[in-house]
């Protein structure tokens, strides 16, 4: 199977994040599922340290693995969150900046200060595709260390 990331995205750039069928949603969840380093439990672990691919500590702990349409994601609160560690994604202020864009926003687009690139989402508003909770953290557990 093709990279776990580049199968997400093509699955995004096909069905532009709509809910998907409930056929479609079971194979692609259980495709996820399976591809899950083993070191993660998908209902949390309040130990675990998230570090980016360029080794910055960015969590300690996580709540839980949310499985949606569009990939297994990583998912932590404020409380396990580094804070310092993070910053808004460079050309991606306009999330909290514009107005007309903000009523609709469904997460911030957050970054490692290192040069790894990791998206960190800071989710906004509840999704179908996915049981993402609003004022949580997310990254996907392909671009750490585990």
């Amino acid at each position: 199977m093709e990279n776990i990331l580049t199968f997400q995205g093509k699955l995004a750039k096909k069905h532009g994040y709509i809910k998907l069928n409930n056929k479609l949603s079971r194979e692609v969840r259980e495709i996820y599922l399976v591809n899950l380093p083993g070191c993660l439990d998908i209902n949390g672990n309040k130990d675990f340290k998230i570090y980016t691919l360029s080794n910055t500590l960015i969590a300690n702990g996580y709540n839980r693995i949310v499985i949606g349409d569009y990939g297994a994601f990583i998912e932590f609160d404020n409380s396990q969150i580094i804070r310092d560690k993070i910053i808004v994604k460079h050309g991606e202020e306009y999330r909290f900046n514009d107005s007309s864009y903000m009523k609709n926003i469904k997460y911030y687009w957050l970054t490692a200060i290192d040069n790894s690139n990791i998206k960190i989402y800071y989710q906004k508003r509840i999704v179908s595709y996915a049981d993402y909770k609003p004022k949580m953290f997310y990254v996907t557990p392909y671009e750490i260390i585990t």
